[in-house]
Order: structure tokens, then C-alpha cells, then sequence
């Protein structure tokens, strides 16, 4: 079973990350977890005047200023009907929530993907890219336009979709998905096989050949049976999906055509350690209408 007890919430007061402290709140009342709201005030940016002019002084936030950050949190957490710890501090953004999750020892960061640097901003880098990229607990994005989450008495979910590419991080995406399921949950593994080379669909895909695209899924088909608990199997419902084509857009595809409440993935970090544009990962969490939980290797 999959153990959440920590979860780490960071808002900006915007709409976006009330719907995902709205959601932490969810999760924790399944789960029994601990939820701690955390507002990171960004240094102030200063300009500094031309030369010749009298002697600038910088403003800096008072401790009256960080008090009242502190209070607008407190308001702000305060609407939810589930007990929140509200912290505030004056920091670099992604830094601070890294090393607030860290202090934490968090399972699980919620965060909403649409606020001031969402990724329908297109910004690479923005703070929930990075956070995701960097954290080492799993991270849960919400959009916006995903329904409300509403763990049922059975689960936190109960209809997952977990992508797998084999990779180490689709692995423990899905050993993480399967600790879902056992709460309950139908689990539906899904492999896009990458598309054939044209030179390869020359012969009749009627010939049953070695190049005959559909032949060419059956070894996928077995690898994803392989992957899965046979226990899993045996007790839970679970269904394997194997398509072609463009994994971003088979995912999506996937989802909303099964109406799932939740995608479970994994991420890794490019060259640059961030997401990079194109990047399938990058294009789940931008067109997907639930949440998506990125797990690391």
C-alpha cells in the first residue's frame, strides 16, 4: 500500500492553488496525513538608480510586511475545514520549496500547474516544472480544469491510468499506481509503441510478416503483461493497453476516453535538468484535464 502522510501544499493565493490545496485536503482526509500550506515571499527586485543620484536605499520587507504575508496565509488556509499548518518565508521560490519538503520529509507535493509560472504559460522552467524536475517525493499537479478530488471510502482514486516506457521512472510509476490500486482503485497500464519507419510498413499489413505493424505490438503486449503483479491481477481490476503513435497525445487520449480521475507517470529531468519542450511528460501536464502524479526512479 501506498503510504501518504506528509503532504506539502505551496500557494500563491491565486485561484489555481486554492483548487490544489482543496485537493491536498482530500487526499489527507483519506489517507490521515498531515497538510502544511507553505507561501514562499520572492526577494524583491531592485532597481538601481542612474549614477549621480543621492544615495539609494533598497526597500526590503519589514517584519511588519512578513507578519501580514503570514496572516493573508492563515485567511487563506483557514477556509478549508481540515486542520493546515501555514508557513511563510521570504526566499528563493523553488529552493525554499524544496528544502521545506525536505525538512518536512514529504510523500507527496500538491501543487496547482496554472498559477503565476504554469505550464500554459509555455515558460520552461516555471516553478512547478522545476519543483516537479527536482523533488525527490512524488508530485501531484492539478489543472485547473480537472473535476474536484474526491477520494471515495474506498481509495484516493478509483480510476487510474499509468503510462510505461520501461524506463526506471515509468517503473516506480507504476509500482506507486499498483499501491493505489490496492486501496481500491481500477488501474489501467498503458504502452504507446513507438510508430514504425515507413520502410517497414511496406509489406501487406495483411502477411502477418515480421514487418506487420500489428505482429510488431505483440512483444510490447507481453512486456506489460510481464511487468504486473499476477497478484495484482488476481484481486484488483486492472487492464492493459498497448497503442502506436504519439505517446503525449495516446496518454491524453487515453484518459479522457476512460474518464480517469488520475494519471500516474514517471519523470526524469533532460540535459538542461529541466522538462524539456516536447517532452512527454511536459505534454501530459499541459493538455491533461486530471491530475497527474510524477513519480521519480
Amino acid at each position: 500500500m501506498t503510504a501518504i502522510k506528509r503532504i506539502l501544499c505551496p500557494v500563491d493565493f491565486s485561484e489555481f492553488s486554492r483548487h490544489a490545496l482543496d485537493s491536498a485536503v482530500a487526499i489527507a482526509r483519506q489517507q490521515q496525513a498531515t497538510v502544511t500550506a507553505l507561501y514562499v515571499v520572492p526577494p524583491l527586485q531592485t532597481t538601481y538608480p542612474i549614477v549621480g543620484v543621492e544615495p539609494y536605499v533598497p526597500y526590503v520587507y519589514t517584519l511588519e510586511d512578513l507578519a501580514e504575508f503570514q496572516k493573508t496565509l492563515e485567511r487563506f488556509v483557514g477556509a478549508v475545514e481540515y486542520p493546515v499548518a501555514a508557513v511563510s518565508l521570504e526566499g528563493v521560490v523553488v529552493h525554499e520549496i524544496l528544502a521545506h519538503a525536505g525538512r518536512l520529509h514529504a510523500d507527496l507535493i500538491v501543487m496547482g500547474t496554472h498559477g503565476r509560472s504554469g505550464f500554459d504559460r509555455l515558460v520552461l522552467g516555471s516553478v512547478a516544472e522545476r519543483v516537479l524536475v527536482k523533488a525527490t517525493a512524488p508530485v501531484l499537479t492539478i489543472p485547473l480544469r480537472a473535476a474536484d478530488v474526491a477520494p471515495t471510502s474506498d481509495g484516493l482514486f478509483s480510476n487510474m491510468l499509468c503510462p510505461i516506457d520501461f524506463s526506471p521512472s515509468s517503473m516506480a510509476a507504476l509500482k506507486y499506481a499498483e499501491g493505489l490500486a490496492r486501496q481500491g482503485a481500477t488501474l489501467r497500464v498503458l504502452h504507446v509503441a513507438e510508430r514504425l519507419p515507413a520502410w517497414q510498413l511496406i509489406p501487406a499489413p495483411t502477411t502477418g510478416g515480421p514487418d506487420d505493424p500489428v505482429v510488431a505490438l505483440e512483444p510490447a503486449r507481453e512486456r506489460v503483461h510481464t511487468v504486473l503483479s499476477a497478484g495484482l491481477r488476481r484481486t484488483h481490476t486492472v487492464q492493459e493497453l498497448v497503442t502506436e503513435g504519439d505517446p503525449g497525445d495516446e496518454i491524453v487520449r487515453a484518459a479522457a476516453a476512460n474518464h480517469v480521475d488520475l494519471i500516474v507517470m514517471g519523470a526524469h529531468a533532460g540535459r538542461a535538468g529541466l522538462l524539456g519542450f516536447g517532452s512527454t511528460t511536459h505534454d501530459v501536464l499541459r493538455a491533461a484535464t486530471c491530475p497527474v502524479l510524477t513519480v521519480k526512479a
